[in-house]
């Protein structure tokens, strides 16, 4: 029995054996094998390398991956897979060399071959202009590079387009012009390498030309009649930044200007340039021209301008010395020296209780007349002392002050009486007395009364004499009383002295 099974067993292998080898057909097919990845070309961006290739048979790969290695025949790891065509890596050492394989994978998942290697050096590309300088004043300018890995040819163009640029030999300085046209001024430059690789992204750098410099304007703002002590604020308006601009006149000589925000300047770097300047006390200019002078940060120096306004600044009056002395009870004489001004218009003296004598204080009196040189101040209140100033006035307005002078009035005493007498004629009384000669002298009272005793208060008051040098009254009467009679002298400070009492039948 077991020998019938082991022949059935043969005989179905031996017939199976038979039938596989005279099959035309397979049951089954080995995969084809993934098309190699080819035509490598790797691309240097400004942070990183760009790797990109080709495959013969596109609808059989559903992804690549990517393998990278430090050395040409060193371990491959995978960096990445991607179903593009190019891959890109960053985050790269600068200067460092990188070496890359791909590989295609198909739908089925089966990886093939890889790539030949292809290789590059990293490197940040650099470019600059003059140096990095900020301005040039000519268009001719010299570009320099930096590069870690061998440049061959590149490309250089006012235009990121690089339209109508052509391919030239690499140098790592050369001499380019610029366009014509004052501004901004960005140069591009794009790269073939060495090792047959490129740069995709250019790089760059601005400079700023500037080849002229201009004075929009320049005028002064100042009071009417400017002398030493008042304000000048000068303007150059130029429209353009970072330069030094300056100002002359007669006397001054490059006065600067600001566009910093300070003496005066309200807004930093907008181009206008402004000096507040007080005017020194001893300078003088009639009809001075003042010029405005600029250079700009690229050093082009503007055309000379001068302002549309003359400038005249006068100096003040010299001041003259005072001197203030107490006369009386109720004045002070004052006298000065002569003014020596040539343009003299006027003194004005004020006078106030205390040292701080101003303008803004009281004026007692304008003397036109240069050669006045005394005035008596009166109807001032006795042991008092008094301060004064005087000004003197030119035809402009402009004024000088004098120091302050101080004087006290004397304590003021009652007035003499006088010596009264009467005599009757007819039915008049006929009144005389002797004259009061006192400084302060105000005036004469006569009184009356028909009865004896009486005093400026309760007497009837027949007459005020403001006359130091009437010395008689007439009480013409019309009955046969007897009347009494009193001169009270007064004086400015309201003092009074009554003469004797004298009766008349």
């Amino acid at each position: 029995m077991k020998k019938v099974i082991g022949l059935i067993i043969i005989g179905l292998l031996l017939t199976g054996c038979s039938r596989y080898i005279d099959s035309e057909e397979l049951s089954q097919k080995l995969p084809e094998r993934p098309p190699v990845p080819n035509h490598l070309i790797i691309a240097h961006l400004a942070d990183g390398l760009r790797l990109s290739w080709q495959v013969s048979d596109t609808a059989a790969v559903k992804m690549f991956r990517v393998y990278s290695s430090d050395s040409l025949n060193g371990y491959y790891g995978i960096l990445d897979s991607t179903e593009d065509f190019s891959f890109t890596t960053r985050n790269l050492v600068n200067g460092g060399s990188y070496f890359f394989k791909v590989a295609s994978v198909t739908t089925g998942h089966l990886e093939g071959p890889m790539s030949p290697v292809i290789s590059s050096r990293f490197g940040t590309l650099s470019m600059v202009i003059n140096g990095n300088d900020r301005y040039t004043r000519s268009q001719n300018i010299t570009v320099s590079f930096v590069a870690p890995i061998a440049v061959v040819l590149m490309q250089l163009s006012e235009d990121m387009t690089f339209s109508g640029a052509h391919w030239e030999n690499f140098a790592p300085a050369i001499n380019k012009t610029l366009s014509a046209g004052d501004g901004v001024k960005g140069f591009y430059a794009r790269f073939q390498f060495g090792d047959g690789s490129e740069s995709v992204d250019p790089i760059g750098d601005s400079i700023i030309l500037d080849t002229k410099a201009s004075i929009d304007s320049i005028y002064f703002e100042t009071v009417p009649y400017p002398s030493g002590g008042d304000i000048l604020t000068f303007y150059l308006i130029s429209g353009e930044q970072g330069g030094t601009a300056q100002v002359v006149f007669s006397g001054v000589d490059h006065l600067p200007l600001y566009d910093d925000g300070t003496n005066g300047d309200s807004v930093a770097d907008d181009g206008i340039y402004t000096r507040r300047y007080t005017i020194p006390i001893d300078l003088n200019i009639t009809n001075g021209v003042v010029a405005g002078l600029f250079t700009d940060e690229a050093g082009n120096i503007a055309d000379r301008r001068t302002a549309p306004t003359l400038l005249t600044i006068t100096q003040q009056p010299p001041p003259v010395t005072l001197m203030a002395t107490g006369q009386t009870s109720s004045s002070i004489s004052l006298s000065w020296s002569q003014s020596q001004e040539t343009n003299f218009s006027a003194y004005h003296i004020y006078r106030n209780s205390d040292s701080t004598v101003s303008n803004s204080s009281q004026l007692i009196t304008i003397i036109s007349s240069r050669t006045t040189l005394i005035y008596n101040d009166i109807n001032l209140d006795d042991n008092t002392s008094y301060y004064y100033r005087i000004y003197v006035y030119d035809n402009t307005g402009l004024y000088s002050i004098s120091e302050v002078a101080m004087a006290k009035t004397a304590v003021n005493l009652p007035p003499v009486a006088v010596k009264l007498a009467v005599r009757v004629e007819d039915s008049s009384s006929i009144l005389t007395w002797t004259t009061n000669n006192d400084d302060d002298f105000e005036s004469y009272l006569v009184y009356a009364d028909t009865i004896s005793g009486f005093s400026d208060i309760t007497g009837r008051l027949l007459s005020i004499i403001n006359s130091r040098t009437t010395t008689n009254f007439t009480d013409i009467r019309h009955d046969t009383l007897k009347y009494y009679y009193k001169v009270y002298v007064y004086d400015k400070q309201g003092l009074s002295a009554g003469s004797d009492e004298v009766s008349a039948p």
